[in-house]
């Protein structure tokens, strides 16, 4: 060969590494950086970190900021448009039914982990809870309204009961234990402590009801407006979640890449997350209405708006229906 024609195909070998970098970073350049915000990234969302790191969003051409964010947070800055998805469904459907312009596109959990307990040994059942004060972490957070629900179901009228907030877990568990009030809606952790307590379990929580505990909240307008961005998002977050439902060790090991508690604690939360997980990412329609009314019970809000002003599955029932009929299946 000429030093003219190898120096020519080296050139043009040169040439087709330019351009076929350039289209790698043409097209890493052209993924939508989306912000999404999160109370925590433990075992709850793990449906949000196996579609992180199995790069199920980045398929759908989405890079995610995380934004560290609690409800009473999120849902502001989700209606101002500081991010695009809140993973806070609970708060978004409290100002929802205050009208607020979000809607839930989709529920992870559907059953609470909480487990109603008591140590007073006159108390055995719900009935005996009439005049008792029971401890929740805030007014209207999901222990409350498990809570709540619970005890409708079992015939008591809930403004019987003293509900106090105690601010966080860590005064919750301690308030129990010392008598100070008399039941509480205790997580899996704060269980396997009292176990050497004596106890009485009023009833599993996750068993007798179910509530919008996790999912995903959007404002109303990108829904309208960009209805394209929040179907890849549901997308990339339904091939997470069905990664995680199946294969346990290694969502485990993802879930301890970000969440610093005890590899038992984490196994533990899997499990409980696992068992919480509603069927298609959304909820029947009498689960949702008695979810508004009671909320809107909560917040003083006399007219409750319908279920379809606050929900909207549309969109995660079109996504699963696809991945069914593809016969699509996560893979290692």
């Amino acid at each position: 060969m000429d030093g003219f024609s190898f120096k020519a195909m080296t050139r043009s070998r040169a040439w087709c590494c330019l351009v076929l970098w350039l289209a790698i970073a043409s097209s890493a350049s052209a993924a939508d950086t989306i912000r999404v915000s999160y109370a925590t990234l433990s075992a709850a969302y793990m449906d949000h970190i196996s579609a992180m790191d199995k790069g199920y969003f980045r398929e759908e051409g989405l890079s995610i900021e995380v934004i560290r964010a609690p409800g009473g947070v999120a849902t502001p800055g989700l209606l101002s448009g500081q991010f695009q998805f809140s993973s806070s469904a609970s708060s978004a459907v409290s100002a929802a039914v205050r009208g607020g312009p979000v809607k839930i596109a989709y529920t992870n959990l559907s059953r609470p982990s909480y487990t109603l307990v008591s140590i007073k040994p006159d108390i055995t059942s719900a009935k005996e809870l009439v005049g008792k004060k029971i401890a929740v972490n805030s007014f209207g957070d999901t222990g409350h309204l498990s809570t709540i629900l619970y005890l409708k179901k079992m015939g008591v009228n809930p403004s019987s009961v003293l509900f106090i907030a105690v601010g966080r877990n860590e005064v919750r568990f301690p308030a129990l234990r010392t008598g100070a009030i008399d039941a509480a809606p205790l997580v899996p952790r704060d269980m396997v402590v009292l176990k050497d307590q004596k106890h009485i379990v009023l009833a599993d929580l996750g068993k007798e009801i179910q509530l919008v505990w996790n999912g995903v909240a959007v404002s109303s307008k990108l829904l309208a407006d960009n209805p394209q961005l929040v179907e890849r998002f549901l997308r990339g977050l339904a091939k997470g979640r069905e990664f995680a439902r199946r294969y346990r060790d290694e969502t485990i090991s993802l879930i301890s890449k970000r969440d610093p508690s005890p590899i038992d604690a984490i196994k533990v939360d899997y499990d409980v997350t696992k068992a919480s997980m509603t069927e298609d990412g959304s909820l029947p329609d009498d689960i949702l209405r008695d979810e508004v009314a009671t909320r809107a019970e909560l917040t003083k809000v006399a007219n409750p708006p319908s279920i379809s002003s606050v929900f909207d599955y549309s969109i995660t029932r079109k996504n699963y229906a696809q991945l069914k009929a593809t016969g699509w299946m996560p893979a290692r």
